[in-house]
């Protein structure tokens, strides 16, 4: 039977799930496609288990120091297969959140793969959805290294790590971007040997050099081994594993995770009978997100930008708008980067060297959480703020090396979204003592006026 909707939506992720419902809020008849689980990559092998096992390592690593607070816990231990399946009951638990708010909004859920058949119809296991407007929401897959045999076993992609249920003593984490820091970060905590293999010069790409060599000095002293400017051989898949890397180093570990990034998923989707225009492995969508087909739009991982959670939940929300008749054009440069290593860094806009590279006026201010009273209370004091603004005050970026990053970025995406002037941060109060006032302290310096500073 012939089901027939004003917008069918391909994939449930963070950017289809969000589509789905908020077009149900604009008044649109919608369905979501999911041939596997709901909730995609983040909900079910990426954003939200990592960050499940990172609480635990987080809580794992304050219990430790928690004598020099005056708080005796005893000796702190590790009971992983309690973490792991506490990681699966929170996506399980948040997977059917999802699903109670598609029943509640009269957004349908149809399982199964979908194919585009026309730009108003798509076959889903031989049963043809109709559809005024189609988005295209099919995400990413990890990508893959030649040479390594994948069993998620003893070499694992970042999906197949997360069904681990005991921990293993060794590991080899190829790739020392977002993913492989995180998972640095938490199998160094609960306790095993972790070693990075990066091709690049320095850890983490997208943030700012100081960043890098700052995480990779403090992964350093926690005993993690780090290899940047090394690319891997080989990798001979056995129990040990064993890694070759340049320079003729070999590793040995009892596990290996490759990390080294992200590939669109758009096979099988009928996108070359439809003429649907592709580059560089991802769907090419004008300013609306829309791709050269007639009411086919496309978001999220699939289509150029960062492959991040929010940005494909923002790309859904402006889909929607678009078809809804009230568009608004793309601007990923007030999405923010979160990166839950310890200490967390999170940024907005450019990094200092892009600042610098482009803008012959751009000015640095820079405040140590070292002179921030609650940082010192809460013995946080490894970090910094650092806004990047032109000579008229204009924020180019803001980047947050340091304890609760990750959430204190919010104002930073806030001030440079809206326009807020440094100078005008500068006024902003607020309240002490909090991590937030290093806002403040930072605007200051840039205008000259620092308080807490020589």
């Amino acid at each position: 039977m012939n089901k027939s909707y004003d917008l069918a939506i391909i994939g449930s992720g963070p950017g289809g799930y969000v589509a789905g419902l908020y077009a149900s809020r604009l008044g649109l008849k919608a369905c979501v496609i999911e041939k596997d689980l709901i909730g995609g990559t983040c909900l079910n092998w990426g954003c939200v288990p990592t960050k499940v096992m990172l609480h635990s390592a987080a809580l794992l690593s304050q219990a430790r120091g928690a004598a020099s607070y005056g708080v005796i816990c005893g000796r702190p231990a590790v009971d992983f297969p309690i973490i792991a399946r506490r990681r699966d009951e929170v996506v399980t638990r948040l997977r059917t959140g999802i699903e109670t708010l598609f029943r509640a909004r009269g957004v349908d859920l149809i399982k199964g793969t979908a194919r585009l058949k026309s730009p108003a119809t798509i076959d889903v296991a031989g049963e043809e959805i109709s559809a005024g407007h189609i988005i295209i929401a099919t995400g990413s897959r990890p990508a893959r290294i030649p040479g390594a045999d994948y069993d998620e076993d003893s070499v694992c992609t970042s999906d197949g790590i997360l069904s681990i249920k005991e921990l293993p003593k060794s590991i080899v984490i190829v790739g020392g971007g977002v993913i492989g820091c995180e998972f640095a970060t938490l199998f160094n905590a609960f306790g095993c040997h972790v070693t990075i293999v990066e091709m690049l010069d320095k850890l983490l790409a997208t943030q700012s050099r100081e960043a890098s060599k700052k995480l990779e000095t403090l992964l350093k002293k926690r005993g993690i081994d780090i290899y940047t400017s090394s690319k891997v051989e080989s990798v001979v898949k056995s129990r040990p594993v064993t890694v070759k890397i340049s320079g003729g180093k070999e590793i040995v570990a009892d596990k290996v995770l490759v990390s080294v990034g992200r590939t669109a998923q758009t096979g099988g989707l009928g996108l070359e009978e439809l003429g649907i225009k592709t580059g560089k492995g991802k769907i090419v969508v004008d300013g609306h997100l829309r791709t050269n087909a007639k009411n086919i739009y496309a978001i999220g991982d699939c289509v150029p930008g960062p492959l991040l959670a929010h940005k494909a939940s923002y790309d859904g929300i402006l889909a929607c708008d678009a078809i809804a008749g009230h568009p608004r054009k793309v601007d990923y440069s007030n999405i923010p980067n979160c990166i839950f290593t310890d200490p967390e860094i999170a940024s907005v806009g450019m990094t200092e060297e892009e600042a610098k590279a482009s803008h012959p006026d751009a000015k640095v201010a820079k405040f140590p959480y070292l002179g921030s009273g609650k940082a010192y209370l809460m013995g946080k004091t490894e970090g910094f703020l650092k806004i990047i603004g032109d000579s008229k005050g204009s924020i180019l970026g803001i980047e947050i090396f340091g304890a609760e990053a990750c959430g204190l970025i919010g104002e930073a995406v806030l001030a440079k979204t809206m326009g807020v002037n440094i100078k005008d941060l500068s006024y902003v109060v607020h309240g002490h003592p909090t991590l937030s006032e290093i806002f403040q302290e930072a605007a200051h310096i840039f205008c000259g006026t620092g308080i807490h500073t020589a």
